[in-house]
């Protein structure tokens, strides 16, 4: 299975925060030795697909067999597998034999609970998580069965085609530890003002946005020295290409620019949280937002590069500031291509958002229609994906 073009999809824990990842070929076929590798020479630092977090990868047992893994990271990678010979089968024991071989290299298994519970419960000591596949089990039915394995297995839980705020909140009731879907990526509530807290950041980043002096910006900062720390401490974050260490914001406007400050400024306003919004939620944003600045590198300027990044994180506004979009947008000072590509879905930049929502919805049909009209491949945008995965996941750390 070609990792590097792989549909891949934020899992998140009980707290609302990443914690891993589901992905599943883009394109049936057996597993080939190049394509689970380390990265290649063009994965430059910034964009070396390496993860932390575990990654929870649909596969058979066919394909198991005949892997090889000398690529992948046993104390990461999880294998989810789909398909095992029925019990009166003569491949079963064949297939055992090869889960326990990728057991005893370190990896560790899933399962789905159907499969568990029904012919192959006999594979429940080789189980380290068991999937509950919430687009087809009900429930009430799925937080039982998290409860009995809670309380009868050391395995884990874990809940994929969560939907809605109910099915997560019953769900973390009975002890389900991770969950996939985009439910926290909606607005849960909408206010009619911004958060009294992001008000020293909005005025910062209008100010970055204006060019405004930088005599008058540092006036700001002193008045919020908490956004100040921050702001230099994610411009020095390790690994995101600095060589010297900026130690205020005077160095960090002679050395990147304001543009580029913009952009830093963004980030922060994006990561920054609101009352119970998810942190799953920044961090869609961040990846929406570094998608398409990869997206558009090697079509755009630099400076078009920061813009994309920027109109990526705040399509996602409404639900980080909880207040409707128009209205989040209006407290900004923003260029003109960042407020059409949001709210208008034209202009330069407008592909390239639709790309990133294709993306992280695992909406493949539309993915392949926006590939061709823009002349973009699938197995581009989605190693972009994994890309941008990563290089927020290195942001938390």
């Amino acid at each position: 299975m070609p990792m590097a073009t792989a549909v891949r999809r934020i899992m998140v824990d009980v707290d609302g925060r990443v914690a891993g990842y589901r992905i599943s070929p883009l394109r049936p076929r057996g597993w080939e030795t190049a394509s689970v590798v380390a990265p290649s020479e063009a994965d430059v630092e910034d964009d070396a697909m390496t993860f932390a977090k575990p990654t929870f990868v649909r596969c058979t047992c066919a394909e198991l067999a005949a892997g090889d893994f000398a690529g992948l990271d046993p104390t990461t990678t999880v294998f989810d597998v789909r398909e095992i010979a029925g019990m009166a089968s003569p491949q079963l024991l064949q297939e055992r034999a090869t889960l326990e071989a990728v057991r005893s290299q370190g990896f560790r298994l899933a399962f789905d609970v159907k499969l568990l519970q029904t012919t192959h419960a006999a594979f429940l000591p080789l189980t380290s998580f068991v999937i509950l596949d919430m687009g087809s089990l009900e429930v009430g039915r799925a937080a039982a069965v998290a409860k009995a394995i809670e309380s009868r297995q050391k395995a884990t839980t874990v809940a994929v085609q969560v939907r809605t705020p109910a099915v997560f909140d019953a769900l973390a009731a009975a002890g389900v530890a991770l969950y996939e879907g985009l439910w926290f990526a909606e607005p849960t509530r909408r206010t009619a003002v911004a958060p009294v807290g992001h008000a020293g950041l909005l005025e910062l980043l209008n100010q970055v946005a204006q060019d405004a002096d930088v005599a008058e910006i540092e006036a700001l900062l002193r008045l919020h020295p908490t956004i100040s720390y921050e702001l230099l401490r994610h411009i020095n974050t390790a690994g995101f290409g600095r060589q010297t260490e900026v130690t205020s914001f005077r160095h960090a406007v002679m050395t990147m620019g304001m543009t580029r400050l913009l952009r830093w400024t963004a980030l922060l306003l994006a990561r920054t949280r609101v009352g119970d919004v998810a942190p799953a939620a920044s961090t869609l944003a961040v990846v929406r937002g570094r998608l398409m600045e990869l997206l558009v590198r090697d079509v755009l300027s630099p400076a078009e590069g920061d813009l994309a990044f920027i109109a990526g994180m705040f399509s996602m506004l409404d639900v980080l500031l909880q207040v409707p979009l128009e209205q989040a947008l209006g407290l900004l000072s923003l260029p003109t291509v960042v407020t059409d590509t949001v709210l208008r879905d034209r202009g330069p930049l407008a592909r390239y958002l639709q790309i990133a929502r294709a993306c992280e919805k695992n909406d493949m049909a539309t993915l392949a229609i926006l590939a061709e009209r823009f002349g973009i491949t699938q197995a581009h945008a989605m190693r972009a994906h994994g890309q941008a995965l990563a290089w927020a996941e290195r942001l938390d750390t």
